[in-house]
């Protein structure tokens, strides 16, 4: 199925998944204690995450129909979610990529840099809260919710922590204890999320308009929204079966996030598609 709005799709996805995978990874440099030498091969990977925001921001421009749109976007700042979350992701993104190549290429001291990734992890934090804003409109009822903050911080932290788990057992720079750790958390995170989620589509199927129902919508994406839950669930088996197996840690934990990733693909288009207004249009 083709799912509407894949432009936005893969943009929230990417920017989630970016801010998440960036606050385990900072928090982890931070906490290392390490030397440059030590610490560059973390710092390398985190490459990912800034292309994770290029790539998600280039999505973003097709949604406007022509990237010099975005500009014009930032006429209401302050007054617009739009703009407000296209202001709140370049900050996140433009003092992401400065602490990076500072960190990079060790031009200031570590007392700096650990308060660099501090101010951008916030950055990043109102980013995701200025997301989710956007999409808490009066005459979408199954967006103006609740829901909308656990779908959307549901990902920060799935496919976030997870993405980190990757890039730090890819550069040797996580322990056991710690992969256990993580795994665990990640583990626990998917089971409240797939609860919620339970709890979100019995709420969805009683929501009624003048002309439309929650429940024929999804109808509509019920094969959709089974098959992201089984990858959700299979994604928690392989993340957990990656932290106890030494020998297969890696390759189980980028297995386990190709799974998450689509989960989240999934699961976001459904929520696009889901899309009804409380009028006649």
């Amino acid at each position: 199925m083709i799912y509407p709005e894949l432009p936005l799709v893969i943009f929230t996805v990417l920017a989630q998944t970016a801010v998440g995978g960036y606050i385990i990874m900072a928090s982890r440099l931070s906490a290392m204690g390490a030397t440059f030498k030590q610490r560059r091969p973390i710092v390398l990977s985190m490459f990912i995450l800034w292309a994770f925001m290029a790539v998600g921001f280039a999505a973003s421009t097709m949604h406007l129909g022509s990237p010099l749109r975005a500009f014009n976007a930032l006429n209401r700042v302050g007054h617009s979610g739009l703009s407000n979350e296209i202001l709140t992701g370049s900050l996140f993104f433009a003092l992401g990529g400065i602490y990076w190549l500072s960190d990079l290429f060790k031009v200031v001291s570590e007392s700096i840099l650990k308060l660099a990734r501090i101010v951008v992890s916030i950055a990043g934090i109102i980013f995701m809260a200025a997301m989710v804003k956007v999409y808490l409109i009066n005459t979408v009822p199954v967006w103006n919710s609740s829901f909308t903050y656990v779908e959307f911080i549901g990902t920060v932290l799935m496919s976030g922590i997870l993405l980190a788990y990757v890039l730090l057992n890819l550069t040797n720079s996580s322990s056991r204890e710690l992969n256990v750790k993580l795994a665990i958390l990640g583990v626990i995170i998917i089971a409240l999320h797939l609860i919620v989620t339970a709890w979100q589509l019995v709420d969805i199927a009683e929501i009624t308009t003048s002309i439309q129902t929650g429940a024929d919508h999804l109808a509509s994406y019920s094969g959709s929204i089974v098959t992201r839950l089984t990858l959700l669930v299979i994604a928690a088996g392989l993340w957990l079966t990656s932290a106890f197996k030494a020998s297969l840690t890696t390759k189980l934990g980028v297995l386990s996030f190709i799974v998450m990733f689509i989960a989240e693909i999934i699961g976001r288009g459904v929520f696009y598609g889901l899309h009804f207004t409380v009028g006649l249009i």
